[in-house]
C-alpha cells in the first residue's frame, strides 16, 4: 500500500486534530481516493466523525492499496498533533505512509523544509497501526430516530463561556433544548438544575440550518405537539463533555444541532462555506435521570 500527499492547509489540519484530541486519544483514520475520514474510538456517550474532501487539506494526493485504494489506520492523536504543530511555520510539508527503518513499524511521516530556499529537511514520525477492513467493518455512524427540531447554534464562544460557568457551579448535567417559533425561527435553551442552584440561558431568533426543501427532515414535534413539552425538544448531557464539543469554535463556519427528544443530540460542525467539503459530526446520547 502507498500513500503520499502534500499538506496545503496545515493550520486547518492542526486545528482539526487539536479539536479531536480533546475528546479522544486514538482515532480511526480512513483514507480513500476522494475523502479523509476520522472516527473517534472508545467513546461511550459521545461519538465523533469527521469527513473532509482531500482538497480541503491536501494536494498531489496519491493513494494505492489492494482494498480498493482504501487505507485504514489507527492513529494516536496527541502525537499527530505535536508533529503538525512542529511544522506550523513551514512553507511546505509532505505526509506519507511508510515504515520505520529501525523496526519496520508503520508510520505517518511528515517532512518539512525549514525555509522556502533551504534544502534542510525536518522529519516527524507518527507510529500507526494498519487496520484490516474486517476490523473496522462495524464502525459506522449510529442510526437515530427523526429529529423533532433543528437549530443553528449561536456563537460558540458565548455558549462555551456559559457552559463553563455552569460547570464551575458543580452541576454535572446540562439540559439542552430547542423549539420552533411561530415565525419559523428557532430558540435554543441551555440550563442546569441542582439542589441549590438553577441557571438558564435562552437564545432567540436563530435559523433552522435546513436548506429550502429540507423541512421534511423534521417529521415530528410541531410546537405544542403532545410528547414535546411546549414545543421544546431536548437532551441531558454531561457538562464537561459538552464543553469539549464546543472547543471546535475556532474551526466552525456554522454549527447545526438536531434534537431527538430525550434520545440524542446530533451536531454538525461545518468547517468551510461549502458544507460538503469538511464536517465534524457529534452524536451525544441523552443521559437518563
Amino acid at each position: 500500500m502507498r500513500f503520499k500527499t502534500d499538506i496545503t492547509n496545515i493550520t486547518t489540519f492542526t486545528k482539526l486534530i487539536s479539536c479531536l484530541s480533546s475528546i479522544s486519544k486514538v482515532a480511526w483514520l480512513k483514507l480513500d481516493e476522494e475523502q479523509i475520514h476520522f472516527t473517534l474510538m472508545q467513546e461511550p456517550t459521545v461519538q465523533v466523525f469527521a469527513t473532509l474532501s482531500k482538497e480541503t487539506l491536501f494536494s498531489t494526493y496519491r493513494i494505492a492499496s489492494a482494498s480498493s485504494n482504501t487505507i485504514n489506520l489507527e492513529v494516536p492523536l496527541p502525537i499527530l498533533l505535536r508533529a503538525l504543530r512542529s511544522c506550523a511555520s513551514s512553507p511546505t510539508a509532505t505526509l506519507r505512509l511508510t515504515k520505520r527503518a529501525a523496526d519496520n513499524v508503520p508510520i505517518l511521516c511528515i517532512t518539512v523544509s525549514t525555509t522556502p530556499s533551504s534544502s534542510t529537511l525536518v522529519t516527524q514520525e507518527v507510529p500507526v497501526r494498519v487496520l484490516a477492513p474486517a476490523t473496522v467493518a462495524g464502525l459506522c455512524e449510529p442510526e437515530v430516530p427523526p429529529p423533532q427540531v433543528s437549530v443553528v447554534l449561536p456563537g460558540l464562544a458565548a455558549v462555551r463561556g456559559v457552559v463553563e460557568r455552569m460547570n464551575r457551579l458543580g452541576v454535572k448535567r446540562v439540559r439542552l433544548e430547542a423549539r420552533r417559533t411561530q415565525g419559523g425561527g428557532r430558540e435554543f435553551r441551555m440550563g442546569v438544575v441542582g439542589e441549590e442552584v438553577t441557571v438558564e440561558s435562552v437564545w432567540r431568533g436563530l435559523g433552522t440550518g435546513l436548506a429550502v426543501g429540507e423541512e421534511d427532515m423534521e417529521e415530528v414535534g410541531e410546537e405544542g405537539e403532545e410528547g414535546v413539552d411546549g414545543g421544546w425538544a431536548g437532551v441531558t448531557v454531561n457538562g464537561r463533555e459538552w464543553a469539549r464539543v464546543l472547543r471546535c469554535v475556532g474551526l466552525a463556519r456554522s454549527v447545526v444541532a438536531f434534537f431527538v427528544n430525550d434520545f440524542a443530540l446530533v451536531v454538525y460542525v461545518y468547517l468551510t462555506d461549502n458544507e460538503s467539503d469538511a464536517v465534524i459530526t457529534y452524536y451525544m446520547s441523552s443521559l437518563s435521570d
